[in-house]
């Protein structure tokens, strides 16, 4: 283990440790103020032997406290460095711990708890959360900050730089640039970034600027265009596979074929929705949508009871999107956007703070409940719970023809939530989703469906991409 990943880990350990003391503590200050304190809304002061009489969940409690600091995102670097930002956070998760731990004293059946302490748990649970955040700050900052080289001046390089400089709780600072190619190009957004040098000259550049990271933003090559084309063909179904370089098999997945003592690594496989796998797939998402269509029924009930009565226009909106093999189908949603928002601008691509969305609809889709009706297409088998997102064909054909490889994300059904969702921000490019949504269709899974659908939980929770 490098010393610098040991350090981390202590620190995340120390963090998580004070949380769940903070939690311990404000359980006892609980008991203790209302021992000393009339609170209002409570019969008197509680007797001390209630303290000795009452079960204590301390496991549970630690437990509850470390699920809602995670289900809220509060556990990733950007929440720990600016915890100003994320008040609502803590104050939401003190709240989530307090009704965590309702659950396990109701099933466990120790109903006789005083129902006050709970109330005041979660009072002081959130400011002494929020105080150990801010006395970590320090502590958390990523210390020593490690050099970056950037190999590549296009656009995936700027996207780089941009993206380092605009996220300073990274710990990374951008020593330079270097040309990728020999005729690499230097666009204007890269302007005042100093050009070190070639490729050729990397070993010496790492050496001279005392380099710690090198991150390569490749230029498209001959391989990515070929795979672009022969996506676009749905009648081909042949397996396409590379002999690799040394390179290759550093950054290529784990699982290789061999052609007797050759190995290959498959980059587009002749049935990549065939089999076993895709028929337990389907069936979990047939199971998973007929449950939440009934726990969800009276939810979507009172959505569409408020979007009658704020506006006179449909209270379902449908929307033509392209799925599996490039066929199209419409998609349900709850409406959220004025009736007139796209009469005189056409398909528009949703962005933050859109002035066509309604005051209800920007509720809605911070909660994610405008995506309710999307179950009935899960039923229909348009769509999958996890799966890349449906774009308009409007937007389909402009990005096939400026994304390189942006065919191959028709190869499966598209979901309602997928990687890109949970590891992408609002603006995240379409490039950049793309790889997330391609690395999701070569390395899929039930088990990774399931960890996406608990982070999609968490970004819903934290509302994050509103």
């Amino acid at each position: 283990m490098h010393r610098r990943d040991a350090t981390w880990r202590l620190r995340w350990g120390i963090l998580a440790a004070g949380d769940v003391l903070a939690c311990l503590l404000a359980y006892l200050l609980a008991f203790v103020l209302r021992m000393l304190v009339p609170l209002p809304f409570t019969q008197g002061y509680l007797p001390y032997v209630r303290f000795g009489e009452v079960p204590h969940h301390w496991l549970e409690m630690a437990v509850a406290q470390l699920v809602a600091l995670y289900f809220l995102g509060l556990y990733e670097i950007r929440a720990v460095m600016h915890p100003r930002r994320h008040l609502g956070g803590v104050a939401a998760a003190a709240v989530l711990q307090m009704l965590l731990l309702i659950a396990v004293y109701f099933l466990r059946q120790d109903l006789q708890f005083p129902r006050s302490i709970f109330v005041v748990l979660a009072g002081l649970n959130g400011p002494l959360v929020f105080g150990w955040r801010l006395a970590c700050r320090r502590m958390m900052r990523p210390w020593p900050r490690r050099r970056v080289l950037v190999v590549g001046t296009n656009v995936a390089a700027t996207e780089v730089v941009d993206t380092i400089r605009a996220h300073g709780w990274l710990g990374l600072d951008v020593v330079g640039v270097v040309v990728g190619s020999p005729n690499g190009s230097r666009p204007p957004p890269l302007a005042d970034v100093p050009v070190l040098g070639s490729r050729e000259d990397l070993p010496l550049l790492l050496e001279r600027h005392q380099v710690e990271e090198v991150i390569i933003a490749s230029d498209p090559s001959w391989q990515d265009e070929l795979l672009d084309k022969l996506a676009r063909r749905s009648a081909v179904r042949a397996r396409v596979s590379v002999v690799p370089s040394p390179f290759e098999i550093l950054i290529g997945r784990r699982e290789t074929l061999r052609l007797h003592d050759i190995p290959l690594i498959e980059v587009l496989d002749d049935a990549p929705h065939d089999g076993a796998g895709a028929a337990v797939k389907r069936a979990v998402d047939v199971g998973l949508a007929l449950v939440l269509v009934v726990l969800t029924a009276p939810v979507m009930l009172a959505v569409a009871a408020a979007i009658r009565l704020t506006s006179s226009a449909p209270i379902i909106y449908r929307q033509t999107r392209v799925g599996k093999d490039g066929r199209r189908f419409v998609m349900y949603k709850f409406r959220t956007m004025h009736p007139e928002a796209e009469r005189t601008t056409g398909p528009v691509l949703a962005r933050r703070h859109d002035p066509r969305v309604t005051m209800l609809g920007r509720l809605l889709r911070a909660t994610r409940l405008d995506e309710l009706p999307q179950l009935w297409n899960v039923l229909r088998g348009d769509m999958s719970f996890v799966g890349p997102r449906p774009e308009r064909p409007e937007f389909v054909a402009r990005f096939e023809r400026e994304v390189p490889g942006y065919a191959s994300r028709f190869r499966v059904r598209p979901g309602l939530t997928g990687y890109a969702q949970v590891n992408g921000e609002y603006q995240t490019s379409a490039p950049t989703k793309l790889k997330y949504d391609l690395a999701y269709i070569h390395n899929r899974s039930l088990w990774l469906d399931l960890r996406i659908l608990s982070e999609t939980v968490k970004v819903m929770l934290t509302r994050r991409g509103v």
